[in-house]
């Protein structure tokens, strides 16, 4: 039996965890960073928190005997995914990294892509209310004295945030018609977000086009070199 560490937190690493519970030649754990207080139940055995550095990880991966490190974290998530890479490499043990594809602009849209939080921040307009899409991260980096409101979407608030945020504690809407219908409730002017990809939170995008509405998107890390794969589909079958 093989033993398999998945780095969780997206909506792939949930499908596969719903994969791997269903094997008998696995025995899984999968790993998350502990952002949200009441993560779902995946089937399979969990673990929360950090590792305490590509130190603490590899010791973890020679404790528990792990044979493969999946790492299907958030293409944002670079400092963890930058350790499942030095980790892996240091133990020899086999990494399968999912890298998928970011967003391409199509007709109608109307996006621009920044390097970092600061370029973007000092692009938007003034008396701009944004919609900001970014996670907890993308509100403490905008948690500082601005010339614009915020309406912010996430599961949590991060502690200790000193400057006003107006919270909506929810998942991304499924239908573009409900994200219209949110944006045009709340009075939103521009859509600030990462450049994600896949298919949980598109229907932002949609409404944003529909709208006429500008898109302002923080530009992809960079990925670290290894095997990659674009679904969870092409992992599986690799498995």
């Amino acid at each position: 039996m093989k033993n398999v560490l998945l780095l969780g937190g997206t909506l792939e690493a949930r499908r596969l965890a719903k994969a791997l519970s269903m094997r008998d030649d696995i025995h899984a754990i999968i790993s998350l960073a502990g952002v949200t207080s009441t993560p779902p139940d995946f089937g399979l055995e969990k673990r929360i928190g950090g590792f305490g550095g590509i130190a603490g990880l590899v010791n973890y991966i020679k404790a528990e005997n792990i044979d493969i490190l999946i790492d299907a974290t958030h293409p944002y998530a670079q400092q963890m995914s930058h350790h499942a890479a030095a980790a892996s490499a240091e133990t020899g043990i086999t990494r399968l990294a999912l890298n998928r594809p970011p967003w391409q602009a199509g007709a109608g849209d109307q996006w621009q892509e920044f390097p970092t939080w600061d370029d973007l921040l000092n692009a938007i307009p003034e008396d701009a209310h944004i919609f900001l899409a970014a996670g907890q991260d993308g509100m403490t980096a905008f948690d500082r004295d601005r010339h614009f409101d915020i309406t912010a979407r996430a599961l949590e608030r991060p502690q200790g945030l000193t400057h006003d945020i107006n919270l909506i504690r929810s998942l991304p809407q499924a239908a573009a018609e409900d994200e219209i219908d949110l944006f045009q409730t709340h009075g939103i002017t521009h859509l600030v977000c990462k450049n994600s990809g896949g298919t949980a939170s598109t229907a932002k995008l949609a409404a944003a086009r529909h709208l006429g509405m500008s898109v302002f998107m923080l530009a992809r890390p960079p990925f670290p070199a290894g095997e990659s794969f674009a679904d969870i589909d092409a992992i599986l079958s690799r498995l």
